[in-house]
């Protein structure tokens, strides 16, 4: 006669326990990349917003303040034009010294725009596609993202636009018979004309390695560790539940039973006999033993 082999318990609790074990483990490594993308993206665009700021305040600070005091020197003089009446000229040589702190080395700043004064402002494909996206909407304050190049490290930008928001800008990009002579002899009649009241001409970019972000090697140790920590502790939790109802209980209900000491109804013990482990094949012995006991 063929004796089927019970099923065994501890395979079952052992398969469950190693299942149990790489679904943590994965979702771990989902947890840890997904926080460790998110506090870097937050923390890059905190970095980037930064100096965004900064640079709008010097343009301000110049248009306020400085271009009243240097624009009329530049209307009547015939010598070099002096550019620090100029708020993108100011912000982008105020950035060249920011740079000058490690801390800001890897950041760049530009004012690019489509028809430029000077040549070395004119964008470049990804800075023309930004200011395309300004010009064709009208509502969009801001836009940010990855910009793909060649380089070795992705880089995030932030970007705003510029607006031709004040009749005093028109006396240098309108015409050139309107502009200051001192400009023509910098930068010529051919570029920086034909600006309109309310244009975009232009955008901030500031941009930098998206991976300038990266918190301390420290601190990704300490969330290595507090989410394996986590995700230990719930494993034991779960694993003693997964223990307690495929060993434990079954166990006291069969040490019960064969000590004849089980309070619980024939009825409420009949799932025992049906378990295809040691379990049910220990309980339907122990029940065929009690029935011969009885009979005798």
């Amino acid at each position: 006669m063929k004796i089927n082999q019970p099923k065994s318990v501890l395979t079952g609790f052992l398969l469950r326990f190693v299942g149990l074990q790489f679904v943590a483990f994965v979702l771990a490594i989902i947890l840890i990349v997904f926080g460790y993308t998110l506090v870097t993206r937050t923390y890059v665009r905190f970095q980037a917003s930064q100096v965004m700021d900064v640079m709008l305040a010097v343009r301000e600070y110049t248009s306020r303040k400085i271009n009243p005091l240097i624009a009329p020197i530049n209307a009547s003089s015939e010598e070099a034009f002096m550019p620090e009446a100029v708020p993108s000229y100011s912000a982008t040589k105020v950035f060249e010294y920011l740079r000058l702190n490690n801390a800001y080395a890897d950041f760049q700043y530009r004012e690019a725009s489509l028809n430029p004064t000077s040549p070395s402002d004119r964008a470049n494909a990804n800075e023309a596609e930004i200011i395309s996206r300004f010009e064709n909407n009208p509502r969009l304050r801001e836009v940010n993202g990855i910009l793909t190049d060649n380089s070795d490290h992705s880089q995030y930008f932030l970007a705003k636009p510029i607006r031709l928001s004040k009749e005093s800008c028109l006396s240098c990009h309108s015409t050139p018979d309107r502009a200051p002579k001192s400009q023509l002899i910098a930068y010529g009649d051919k570029n920086g004309f034909g600006w309109k009241l309310g244009d975009v001409v232009g955008a901030q970019i500031v941009s930098l390695p998206i991976d300038s972000g990266l918190p301390s090697p420290s601190r990704f140790v300490l969330l290595l560790v507090l989410a394996v920590g986590l995700m230990s502790l719930a494993l034991v939790v779960v694993g003693k539940r997964f223990f307690e109802s495929l060993i434990a209980r079954p166990l006291r209900q069969i040490l019960r039973l064969a000590s004849n000491e089980s309070y619980e109804s024939e009825d409420s013990l009949k799932h025992l006999r049906q378990r295809a482990d040691e379990f049910g094949s220990l309980s339907r012995w122990i029940f065929k033993l009690r029935e011969e006991l009885k009979r005798r």
